[in-house]
């Protein structure tokens, strides 16, 4: 019996053992793994999403003439009728979460024009300075119309609107825009949110290149230091190279991981790979000094941040605070050196021909949650990235980006996570193994442990697709988050590249759109299908398995090739990956496939992606974000006027103590107006 064989012992070996040991991996719907609770995937499909918040048609603000020791400016959420309708007292909403509450009212009192106009009407501190900020970054910028995104693609391109801080300031009401007045950059893009640039992904003082055998094996960017901190020995006793094993070995029987229904078949040819690189090590534990992964890229996703609800707890409400600052990643892929076998997998991947090192279509990537709640917070973190902007790549941007980076990276960041580590979810994308195109995805247990299988987040079981059922659910969900209701957890394989997801023709009908987008069955079916990762890879964004491409030899000038959804222009491989200013457009797989003709015009059959220009949008958006600083109100007092529909007295605030601006809690003003929508990828 090999070393392989006993350290499996550690995790159920077949399926029938699998069944017997949910303890480590859940094989009902019932026994989902402890992190799950905390996790941003299932977030989008527990009960906050299944009961989705309401949403801000337009946000505007105003000072007081007279302000008083709660507040100094009104705040006007408008609400869709559709939205109003659905709120237990139609003249009361509620904002902001527990220890944010706003109550905006619509009522004719207490600052509020007119009762029933749908203009909800709240009381806060505004963030001056953030304002001030904000518009002087918009006053460097000359930008005449900036995208305008319907979740994650285009739909127009709208007139750019600057912040009107004299306005304001002079006491007139101001809307907020959507988006801040922004010239998109793609340098800056490649500066601050998809890094892969030679100078840090080889950064040898820092990372360590297995193809070459050149770097710092343990560096603060390696693989093998990345693994290391997981495993946080001094306090699980877990030595990484065993941390490492194990993760690999998973492949070697069936897994039914989380609260997945299907198996995820087997796939021996991964003993391969850990005997080649436990032969590299010299015998026994695997050296993660010689681990046979290379750097890619370092990922900023800070626009995946989590909101709640909102609500401040009186029931449905509007756009709650920050839950953390979104992810970020690092991106790698397997490599072969010499000393490795190729023989024998099922796409062994390009030959660099400088180092006779086999690129594979296998990639990995860390994907931490990065622990910073609230708009304060939130807004710090965008602040640094952007910094990077002004930096050019070289030693002294190096050192920026590692201070940003060890802080989720580093053992003991997230105290509340498995190990105590910062990671979500580990992902694999993957030809190499086998056939079949595989997706799979791994978490740290609580309190701590090995990593353990988990369903890739948001992918439906395979048998789903183009069924009545899964098309009557698009059609009667329309836009919203897919809620736990449907069995959306699903096992790791996923289908060919050229997939997308759809309904049943009974239940959704494309041919039948004449213009959008808008809140139909189609767009939601677009969504569905591009909230899954087998969709967001294949063909929803016309992408070939990966986003970032470990087929590519990096040398000197050399990126990853990056996806065209990413840079929303066509690429050119044969000149070095630039991009040839022909803009990247996805016809809509599913009307094709049931007869129609697209329609050009039509966004909802042609979409645009432009996907680094939509995250840098809310990076801007974070880092000149107002945190308004919110008065503490009576909960006791509101949560009887929303439960029994009583009227709100006029003065909220009546025999109330004030306290001190810096003692109060804030909330992200422009966040009334986002539109939370389930993507991860």
């Amino acid at each position: 019996m090999n070393t392989t064989t006993l350290r499996r012992g550690r995790r159920a070996t077949s399926i029938v053992l699998l069944c017997t040991a949910t303890a480590l991996i859940g094989c009902t719907a019932g026994d989902p793994l402890e992190q799950d609770e905390d996790s941003a995937d299932i977030a989008v499909r527990n009960d906050d999403s299944a009961k989705a918040p309401l949403d801000a048609a337009s946000v505007s603000i105003q000072r007081l003439e007279k302000p008083t020791e709660f507040a100094d400016t009104k705040i006007f959420v408008t609400l869709s009728k559709g939205d109003a309708e659905k709120l237990a007292n139609p003249q009361v909403v509620g904002a902001g979460d527990e220890d944010a509450p706003i109550v905006l009212r619509d009522d004719g009192k207490g600052g509020d024009e007119k009762a029933g106009d749908l203009v909800f009407t709240g009381l806060a501190f505004a963030d001056i300075d953030a304002l001030k900020a904000r518009a002087e970054a918009e006053a460097k910028q000359d930008v005449k119309d900036v995208p305008q995104f319907v979740g994650r693609s285009v739909e127009k391109l709208a007139p750019a609107e600057a912040l009107d801080l004299d306005k304001f300031l002079g006491g007139g009401v101001i809307k907020l825009p959507g988006a801040p007045k922004l010239l998109f950059s793609l340098a800056n893009a490649r500066h601050s949110l998809m890094i892969t640039d030679p100078s840090v992904v080889r950064d040898f003082t820092r990372t360590y290149d297995p193809c070459t055998d050149t770097g710092a094996a343990m560096g603060p960017w390696s693989f093998g230091h990345l693994m290391t901190e997981l495993a946080n020995q001094p306090l699980t006793g877990i030595d990484p190279a065993h941390l490492a094993e194990d993760w690999l070995a998973s492949w070697l029987t069936p897994q039914l991981p989380g609260s997945a229904s299907i198996p995820v078949p087997a796939r021996p040819m991964m003993q391969q790979l850990i005997d080649d690189w436990r032969a590299v090590s010299g015998g026994g534990d695997l050296d993660l000094k010689k681990a046979p992964f290379r750097l890619l890229a370092i990922v900023n996703r800070i626009d995946l941040s989590r909101r709640g609800k909102g609500g401040g707890g009186y029931g449905g409400g509007i756009g709650g605070d920050f839950l953390d600052a979104g992810e970020g990643r690092f991106v790698f892929g397997l490599v072969l050196p010499a000393g490795y076998t190729v023989k024998g997998y099922n796409k062994p991947g390009v030959l660099d021909s400088k180092t006779g090192c086999r690129l594979t279509p296998f990639t990995v990537i860390f994907e931490y949650k990065v622990d910073k709640p609230g708009c304060k917070k939130v807004r710090d973190w965008a602040q640094q990235w952007r910094a990077l902007d002004t930096l050019p790549f070289g030693a002294t941007y190096n050192a920026a980006l590692q201070a940003i980076t060890d802080q989720f990276t580093v053992a003991g960041a997230s105290p509340s996570r498995g190990n105590r580590s910062a990671l979500g979810q580990l992902r694999t994308n993957d030809f190499l193994m086998a056939p079949l195109w595989q997706m799979r995805e791994h978490q740290l247990p609580l309190p701590t442990g090995f990593l353990s299988p988990h369903q890739v987040a948001d992918t439906v079981e395979l048998f789903h697709d183009n069924t009545t059922s899964f098309g009557a659910w698009i059609v009667s969900n329309l836009m919203q988050l897919p809620p736990q209701s449907f069995p959306w957890a699903g096992a790791s394989d996923v289908p060919s590249p050229g997939t997308f997801w759809d309904g049943a023709h009974s239940a959704i009908n494309t041919l039948l759109i004449t213009s959008g987008p808008g809140n139909d069955a189609n767009d939601a079916r677009q969504n569905v299908s591009f909230s899954a990762c087998s969709g967001c890879h294949a063909r929803e964004t016309d992408t070939d398995f990966v986003h970032i491409d470990n087929r590519t030899p990096l040398g000197a000038a050399q990126e990853a090739l990056l996806s065209e959804f990413l840079l929303g222009e066509k690429v050119s491989p044969s000149a070095n990956n630039a991009v040839t200013g022909n803009l990247h457009f996805v016809d809509d797989p599913s009307v094709l496939a049931r007869g129609g003709v697209i329609n050009p015009t039509n966004p909802q059959h042609r979409r645009g992606f432009r996907d680094l220009e939509f995250r840098q949008q809310k990076l801007v958006e974070f880092a000149t974000q107002s945190c308004l600083r919110v008065p503490v109100l009576d909960p006791v007092l509101v949560e009887d006027a929303l439960t029994h529909k009583k009227a709100l007295p006029d003065d909220l605030f009546k025999d109330a103590e004030p306290l001190g601006k810096d003692k109060l809690p804030t909330f992200a003003l422009e966040r009334l107006g986002d539109a939370p929508v389930a993507q991860v990828h």
